[in-house]
Parts: C-alpha cells; sequence; structure tokens
C-alpha cells in the first residue's frame, strides 16, 4: 500500500517529458490549457526559400561588382592607351620641330659658308623631320582632329625636300652664287618657318590633349580607388550575408532532418511515438527487465463512443479530441514511461518501473479521471470516457505482441463490463474477442462472397389495409456462426467503415427486387432503406444514389431512406442541404425512430422530409401506457399539423391497431401484419393479401387485415 501511494505520488509531481520519451507532446499540453479552435501546428518547411534568394541576389550584385571593376579597369587601361599614344605625338612632333630647327640652321650655314657638306645635311635634318610624321599618320587615332593638319605638314615636308634635291644639283652645276640666289628667289627660309608654325601649332594641340588626358586619369584614378573600396565593401557585406543565410540553411536542414527522423517514429496527430518506437522501446524494456528480473506494464486505453463524436462533429473535431486526451494522459504519468498511439483512438502507456500491479491500477485509474473531465471542442462541451487493459510481463506475454494482444482484450472486457473501467488481463478472456475479430474479417467477405441478404417488413396503410411500402432490413447468413442479426451486424460494419459500401448494395438489391416484384404481376412497392450515420455523412452518398437508379432504371417516387434525428442534430444546416439534394432526386424521406431525439416544431419544419416514423417503443404501451398514449398523440398531431405522414412501427396487437386508426395513424408496421420475411416468403404473403383484400371488396371476407405472423419470436432490425 506504501509503495502504491509512493508510486501515486510520483506520478502527481512529475516534471514535463522530453521528447524522447512521450514523443513530443509541448509543454502546454501537459500542464497547461488543452488545445483551442484558433491553434493551428506550425511545421518547419524542409527547403527554405530565403538561401536561394539570398544566393540569387548576392550573385546579382556580385556580377554588378564585376561588370563595374570590368568597366573601370578597362576604361583605365583606354586612357593609359591614349595618353600614351598622345605622348608619342608629343614625341614626334618634338622629334619634327628638332629636324626642322636643324635644317634651317644648316641651311643658314651653307649660306653663309658655302658648304655643300651643310646644305646635304640640311636635307638629311629635313629627312629625318619626315619619318615622326609617318608616326603621326599611324596615331591619328589619338588626334582625330588634327588629321588634315599632320597631312599639311607631311606634304610640306615633301615639298622642302624636293627643294633641297633642287639646290643641291644647282650647287653641284652652277655654284654657290646661283644656289643662295636661287634660294633666294624660292623664299626658302619661309617655307622652313611655315613648317615650324605648322608643327609648333599642333604640338601645342597635343600638349593641351595631353594635360586633360592627365586629369581625366587622374580623376578617373579617384573614381577607381572610390569604386574599388566601395566593391570591396559590397564584397565583404555579401560574403557576410552568404555566411550568414548558409549558417541559416545549414541549421534549418538539421531541424527538418529531425522533423524527418521524428516524424517517422511519432504520430503526426497527437506528436506521441508510433508503434515502432513503441516497439523499439518495449524491445529495449523487457531486455531490461528480463535481465534484472522484473516486469513490464502495458495500458492499452481506447475510448468510449469516441465514434459517435466523430460522426456527429466530424474528424477535425475528432482529431482536436484526440490531442486533449493525448495531453491528458501524459499529464498522468512520469518521464520515464512510454506513452504511445496505436492507432485511431487507442493509445498504450508502457510502465518499465513499479513495485506491483496495484501501481498499474492506480495509474490507471487517474487516467480514467483525468480523461473523463469535460472538455470544450469548437464550443461544445464533451465528456467522453476509456476502457483499460492492463497486461503485465513476463505473466502475459514475454514480447510486446503477446502484451498489446492480451492488453486489448481485457480492454475489451472492460468494455463489456460497462466502460470507464480498467481491468487485468486474466487467462480465459480470449475466446470472445477473438470470435469478434474473425466476425469483423469475415464481414470483409461477406459481399464478395453473397452472404448478405435483405428481409422485407410490409407497411399496411390504415385506411384501406393494404401494403403501400415496404421496409429492407439487412441479415448476414455466416456459414459457421449462421443468421447475424442487424443488432451486431450493423455497429461491426460502421466500425470497419464497410457500411457504405453494404448500404450502396442494400440499395441496388432493394430497386432490383421491387422491380422483380412487378415483373411477377405485382404492384409496385416503395421500398424503405435505412441511411446509417456513417452513409449520411458519406461524401459519395449523392452520386452513389444517383448512380444506383441509373443503374437499375428504379423510378426514384418509389425509393424511400429512413433516417434517424440524430444523425442530423450535429450539422443541422448541412443535414437540410443534403436532405434538399436528396429530395431533388425524387425521393422520399422519412424521420426514423421519431421522439426519441430531440424532436421540435421549430426542428422540423426546417427540414424536407415527407413523413414520421413513431419509435415502436412508444407503440408498446399503447393503449394502456397513459405517457406512451400522450406522446403517440402529440406526434400525430404535431405531424398533421405540418402535413407529415406518419408510420407507426412495432404493432403487435389489434387494440394499437384500432387506437391509431381512430388517431388518424397513415400507415403501420409490425408483426401484428408481419415479421421481416426473405423475398420469397414475402412475394407469398403479398399475393396472398392481395386477394383478401379483393375478396373483402366483393364482400365475401369478413376482416379487414391478415395477421401473418402468430407468435414468431421478434427480431430486431
Amino acid at each position: 500500500m506504501a509503495a502504491g501511494l509512493e508510486y501515486t505520488q510520483r506520478s502527481m509531481h512529475f516534471e514535463p517529458k522530453s521528447l524522447s520519451h512521450t514523443g513530443g507532446i509541448p509543454e502546454e499540453s501537459r500542464g497547461g490549457p488543452e488545445r483551442g479552435d484558433a491553434e493551428t501546428r506550425v511545421r518547419m518547411p524542409f527547403l527554405s526559400r530565403r538561401f536561394l534568394i539570398g544566393s540569387l541576389v548576392a550573385f546579382g550584385i556580385l556580377v554588378a561588382n564585376a561588370f563595374v571593376t570590368y568597366r573601370t579597369i578597362a576604361n583605365l587601361i583606354e586612357a593609359s592607351r591614349i595618353t600614351e599614344n598622345t605622348l608619342k605625338v608629343v614625341e614626334a612632333l618634338k622629334d619634327v620641330q628638332n629636324n626642322v630647327a636643324d635644317s634651317q640652321i644648316e641651311l643658314r650655314g651653307y649660306i653663309i659658308s658655302g658648304e655643300r657638306d651643310r646644305l646635304e645635311r640640311a636635307r638629311a635634318f629635313l629627312e629625318r623631320a619626315a619619318k615622326p610624321v609617318e608616326t603621326l599618320r599611324a596615331l591619328s587615332g589619338a588626334i582625330p582632329d588634327q588629321t588634315q593638319e599632320i597631312e599639311l605638314l607631311g606634304a610640306q615636308i615633301g615639298e622642302e625636300l624636293a627643294r633641297f634635291d633642287t639646290l643641291i644639283e644647282i650647287h653641284r652645276r652652277n655654284g654657290v652664287a646661283a644656289t643662295i640666289r636661287n634660294i633666294g628667289a624660292r623664299a626658302g627660309p619661309a617655307t622652313i618657318h611655315r613648317v615650324q608654325l605648322l608643327t609648333a601649332e599642333l604640338l601645342g594641340a597635343a600638349d593641351a590633349r595631353l594635360a586633360r588626358r592627365t586629369e581625366q586619369s587622374r580623376r578617373s584614378s579617384d573614381l577607381s580607388v572610390i569604386t574599388a573600396a566601395v566593391a570591396t565593401l559590397f564584397n565583404l557585406g555579401l560574403l557576410g550575408l552568404v555566411i550568414l543565410l548558409a549558417r541559416r540553411e545549414i541549421k534549418e536542414r538539421r531541424q527538418a532532418e529531425e522533423v524527418v527522423r521524428f516524424t517517422a517514429t511519432h504520430d503526426p496527430l497527437t506528436g506521441l511515438p508510433n508503434r515502432l518506437l513503441l516497439a523499439e522501446r518495449a524491445s529495449r524494456a523487457l531486455a531490461s527487465a528480463k535481465s534484472e528480473g522484473r516486469g513490464v506494464g502495458l495500458l492499452f486505453i481506447d475510448l468510449d463512443r469516441f465514434k459517435n463524436i466523430n460522426d456527429a462533429l466530424g474528424h477535425e473535431a475528432g482529431d482536436r479530441l484526440l490531442q486533449n486526451v493525448a495531453g491528458r494522459v501524459a499529464r498522468c504519468v512520469r518521464r520515464s514511461d512510454t506513452i504511445a498511439r496505436q492507432g485511431g483512438d487507442e493509445f498504450v502507456v508502457l510502465i518499465e518501473a513499479f513495485q506491483d500491479k496495484g501501481d498499474l491500477a492506480q495509474v490507471a485509474e487517474k487516467i480514467l479521471v483525468e480523461v473523463a473531465k469535460p472538455m470544450t471542442v469548437y464550443g461544445k462541451e464533451f465528456q467522453i470516457t476509456a476502457s483499460i487493459g492492463i497486461s503485465v510481463s513476463p505473466v502475459d506475454g514475454e514480447d510486446l505482441r503477446a502484451l498489446l494482444k492480451n492488453a486489448d482484450i481485457a480492454m475489451y472486457r472492460a468494455k463489456q463490463q460497462g466502460k470507464n473501467i480498467s481491468q487485468y488481463y486474466v487467462s480465459g478472456m480470449n475466446p470472445g474477442s477473438v470470435e469478434r475479430l474473425e466476425l469483423e474479417a469475415a464481414l470483409r467477405h461477406a459481399l464478395e462472397r453473397n452472404e448478405l441478404s435483405l428481409y422485407y417488413q410490409p407497411k399496411v396503410e390504415a385506411r384501406s389495409g393494404r401494403v403501400t411500402g415496404i421496409e429492407c432490413l439487412l441479415r448476414w447468413q455466416h456459414p459457421t456462426v449462421g443468421l447475424v442479426l442487424p443488432d451486431q451486424l450493423v455497429p461491426l460494419a460502421e466500425e470497419t467503415g464497410l457500411i457504405v459500401p453494404i448500404g450502396q448494395w442494400v440499395l441496388r438489391a432493394a430497386c432490383l427486387q421491387a422491380q422483380k416484384w412487378v415483373g411477377q404481376g405485382l404492384p409496385m412497392f416503395r421500398m424503405a432503406v435505412n441511411l446509417s450515420a456513417r452513409q449520411f455523412l458519406s461524401a459519395t452518398l449523392l452520386e452513389d444514389v444517383a448512380a444506383t437508379i441509373r443503374e437499375t432504371g428504379m423510378d426514384p417516387r418509389w425509393i424511400e431512406f429512413e433516417v434517424t434525428e440524430s444523425v442530423m442534430l450535429p450539422d443541422p444546416q448541412q443535414a437540410v442541404k443534403l436532405l434538399r439534394n436528396l429530395k431533388a432526386m425524387g425521393v422520399r424521406l422519412t424521420i426514423d425512430d421519431f421522439g426519441t431525439g430531440y424532436s421540435s416544431l421549430a426542428y422540423l419544419k426546417r427540414l424536407p422530409i415527407d413523413c414520421v416514423k413513431i419509435d415502436a417503443s412508444f407503440i408498446r404501451g399503447i393503449p394502456v401506457d397513459a405517457s406512451d398514449v400522450a406522446i403517440t398523440e402529440t406526434i400525430l398531431a404535431m405531424a398533421a399539423s405540418l402535413g407529415l405522414k406518419v408510420v407507426a412501427e412495432g404493432v403487435e396487437t389489434h387494440d394499437q391497431v384500432r387506437f391509431l386508426e381512430r388517431r388518424g395513424c397513415d400507415e403501420m408496421q409490425g408483426y401484428y401484419f408481419s415479421k421481416p420475411l426473405p423475398a420469397e416468403e414475402l412475394t407469398a404473403y403479398l399475393e396472398q393479401q392481395g386477394a383478401a383484400l379483393e375478396e373483402s371488396r366483393r364482400g365475401e371476407a369478413s376482416g379487414r387485415f391478415r395477421v401473418v405472423s402468430g407468435g414468431d419470436r421478434r427480431v430486431p432490425k
């Protein structure tokens, strides 16, 4: 007892579990408020667009910087080349100027001395001046605006060279005096002077150009320095940005990898470990417990009536409820324990350290109390309970598979004992659970093996006594178990999700049977088919009904759908919309088991229905039970005020028939007229009833109704 109390205290005052144990239940879910309606689950994206965009921007800026740098260097090279060419022009012009000057000096010396050598040297200097002119022509790109002056300079130097050749020839033939007279006659000094002036003009322009180029080069150099500094700063900034983005990308990729690993081993809805991680931890725990000679406890938790909430409010509300339950269970165990979601509304708690089995019972009781507390989902308060099965190693199994199997069996036994309790596994529990599993597996093949069939119960018009409609009731002829009744069959089909294809089969079989009766000479009867909650909420209901009508060629006016009030209450607006769509097809709509739900005029007047069906629980007590009489009369009056037909089901006595007939009930159904029959037997009944009515019209029959079933045992729908 002291050990159990110590365990409870440890369980009540635990630290929030880490992801390695509880599988990601957030701190706020364990110790804080439960999830609200507006909360959403934020997931880290696996790939970051930030790094890609940042890299592209950085690359673009780097390309721009490279282009600017390239243009700057190209401009510097171009400026350097132009400056170099300008310097060559200046140098060439100076050479021309110097050679022309030397030629003029030698010419004057010749005039003074009369030496032929000086005349020839004057010509040689002038000939040297002609060579830089060729260089100037080659560099005309550097001085495009002075090309004509250069050509003029070359022409003048060429004329002077020709004149010098003439002077040398005159000197050779006629002597110095004739040569000097010829120099004076042709104004040689003046011509040389024009060459000197033109050269000086070109040189001055070249010097000015050189000065401008030098200033431009200096400014370009300053701008290049600034540009280089700015580009360097940009590049450093971009390098830092790329490094930052790279670090962030690496961090996010690591987080994404962690998310992938977490997702592979955890349930995406609740964040709890999944079966894979549970198996891994259970394997380690069982191996450690075996070596240390201790046991491992396993609690198998299943929520009671969770399907009702899921069907009524939808899967989103069911998911929110599961998240809240996961948080509540997490608050009831220690850090060393493992909570896992087994699937659906099932959870598993693996307890590695405990004193005795009483500790496990205390944990289970704590979970039951915590789960049973009211919770709010989408503004509506709910109270849900759980059933828990407990198994212990090595007594109940030495591996996880055996422990889960036996805990599951114990959980089903807890449900059979009234739910909201815990139950230890004991030997001998298996047969019932195994039988249910086998039955569930067999149901999955029942359609394929043609084991399902329909039984038919007629609806009789109170005024005339003739059959006006037939309700189609599902039966399963199991090859070994025998006839499986609807109270077992329908819940099993709902749980396994097979009710939708089975419902499609029922509608098709009913339509085909109605047409078969017409082919046998019987009138067309209105075929009533029940719609379960799961069928009514099916997204393909309208398509399935339309497809069946097209396939069978059945007139939709002879099809009737019976729907209970509880199916429509969770979302009345959607229910009204769906019923109107069905009504638009031409089918008849009936509220089944009327009076057992939340019936009201305000509710009924919104529904596009044709008929209400009084539940058999109210018919059973009339005309003796005052409460049943009052309820039945109220329903009949209410239906009459709304213009609705009324069908009473469960009619078994003549007194009930007389009471309903006098109160204006339109149709009756029950064992007083016929029990549910196979198609062949009902065919005989319909033929006999038709013959009896014909005799009654001719006055040959004394009774109005024909009772077919005597003391047959009642078979539920």
